[in-house]
């Protein structure tokens, strides 16, 4: 979105951080790469909170380095931790992060900060040129109204709709569970297929087949890196996002949407595999945040289900999947009409 929508001002830029993020940041820091004039990536962290500023810094611009034609930085600090005593909250980690922006090639060229109630140069302590600014300057931004105009909404995170089945939904849905035949696997890709094709063919009896499939590890994987056209056949670098050509994103919505209308359709202790299914699709496409979320719902439907816990493990490494870091294959949010 950012490359044909110009921002000319601060409030431009605080307007499209929600827009590219999905959802309004709160106590969190977030960082932008700029490649000459040009925003590139967004990246989303929770404040600091008493780490150590140096950890947290390296910790942040190792995931920023991913950018590799970054020439600058921008950061945007979401707090209400400041104060009369302390106007400019986590100093020492700014601070930390500057120095360590300036080693990578990617100086910080201007921080702000947004509270619930204006926001404010960070870097600035002159109140003569630098004071509070109301948060209606952002929301009647051209910025913010270009994007809007552009189609964009800020649509947060989705939660799962609570299961809509009955009582014996869960043993039909167990029943449909591929015995690991291969034509029980084959014949589940291809209904999967056909729904991604037509999702609007999507009815009770084959929401619960499909349901049944993905309770089965090895056809569950199959029907995730499925969504995936232009996936290559080693699993591990789909699961990577290591894909040839930009991957078809217009069908990577449509699986989630069927992915949240399956769960209508099934019971707790059996969602786990959409949510994962969700989730990583949401990392494909650089929201690590939602995705850890999804993982974390996915935990609490299954303990221990192994693909939340392997999933969980490359959002808490700092991973970021491959095809989010290429901005000829990365995902461009999907306006609405």
């Amino acid at each position: 979105m950012n490359d044909f929508i110009k921002f000319t001002a601060a409030a431009d830029i605080l307007a499209f951080i929600p827009h590219t993020l999905g959802e309004s940041p709160k106590e969190s820091f977030v960082a932008l790469t700029m490649q000459g004039n040009r925003l590139g990536a967004t990246l989303r962290m929770d404040a600091p909170f008493g780490a150590d500023p140096v950890d947290y810094a390296q910790t942040l611009v190792s995931y920023l380095t991913a950018d590799e034609a970054a020439t600058g930085s921008i950061l945007v600090i979401y707090t209400d931790e400041n104060s009369s005593e302390n106007s400019r909250p986590y100093s020492e980690h700014v601070a930390a992060l500057r120095t360590e922006l300036d080693i990578a090639g990617m100086p910080l060229r201007d921080a702000w900060m947004v509270t619930s109630e204006a926001w404010m140069n960070y870097l600035c302590t002159d109140p003569g040129c630098c004071a509070e600014e109301p948060l209606d300057a952002i929301t009647t931004s051209t910025g913010n109204a270009a994007m809007i105009y552009a189609g964009s909404n800020i649509t947060g995170f989705t939660e799962p709709a609570p299961f809509a089945g009955d009582a014996g939904t869960r043993e039909a849905i167990a029943a449909h569970r591929p015995d690991g035949w291969a034509e029980g696997l084959e014949n589940s890709r291809s209904q999967w297929a056909r729904i991604l094709e037509n999702p609007g063919t999507l009815n009770g009896p084959i929401a619960q087949e499909l349901a049944g499939a993905f309770q089965h590890p090895t056809t569950r994987d199959y029907l995730m890196t499925d969504v995936i056209t232009s996936a290559p056949d080693q699993f591990t670098s789909v699961m990577l996002g290591v894909f040839p050509t930009r991957p078809d994103w217009a069908r990577v919505d449509t699986a989630q949407e069927v992915a949240f209308e399956l769960m209508k359709a099934t019971p707790e202790g059996q969602r786990a595999p959409m949510l994962c299914l969700i989730g990583w699709l949401e990392w494909l496409k650089g929201k690590s945040s939602f995705a850890a979320r999804y993982f974390k719902l996915a935990l609490e439907d299954t303990a221990d289900y192994r693909l939340a816990e392997l999933l969980t493990e490359l959002v808490n490494r700092g991973l970021v999947a491959d095809c989010a870091r290429n901005p000829e294959k990365s995902y461009a949010r999907r306006m609405n009409p």
